[in-house]
């Protein structure tokens, strides 16, 4: 054959964070949704209504960025993107096994982590779930980076 065909594989990057963001938390999450438009790659994002998940929501309804949003409920809390995709991860879909996860918020982090090539993690250095989340990806052997916002005196 004369041509070879190429396949698009699409890069898919997740961005989480805590509920309880700063304006340089949420200002970090925007940049990295604007840097993430730039380079055509989907925005995989969760539907919490506070923090970082609304920053990134909102970033990509305003740059018409490619993006999924996960949640556990038919609807996506933080409305979506209308542009975009939601899904469903339903808790006892995506673990087959017994388990211990502490929430379904859980399995659907997991879901997210399984889905992206890259997961960054925007963490105010006291969310045990953004912790947990980047500890997972990690494991998982994903491009996984966490940017703890922390700025309080460590021990």
């Amino acid at each position: 054959m004369a041509h070879s065909m190429h396949i698009q594989r699409t890069h898919h990057v997740m961005i989480a964070g805590s509920r309880y963001a700063t304006r340089e938390m949420l200002d970090y999450a925007r940049r990295a949704v604007q840097r993430a438009h730039a380079k055509k790659y989907t925005v995989i994002v969760g539907d919490n209504p506070k923090g970082v998940d609304m920053a990134v929501v909102q970033e990509c309804s305003r740059l018409k960025t490619h993006v999924i949003v996960a949640g556990i409920a038919n609807f996506p809390r933080n409305y979506g993107c209308k542009h975009g995709t939601y899904i469903k991860v339903g808790y006892e879909t995506y673990f087959s096994a017994p388990h211990h996860m502490s929430s379904p918020y859980a399995a659907r982090d997991r879901w997210m982590v399984d889905q992206a090539q890259t997961c960054l993690f925007i963490w105010n250095g006291d969310s045990p779930g953004t912790k947990i989340g980047y500890d997972y990806a990690v494991l998982r052997g994903k491009d996984a980076h966490l940017v703890n916002f922390d700025r309080s005196p460590q021990p």
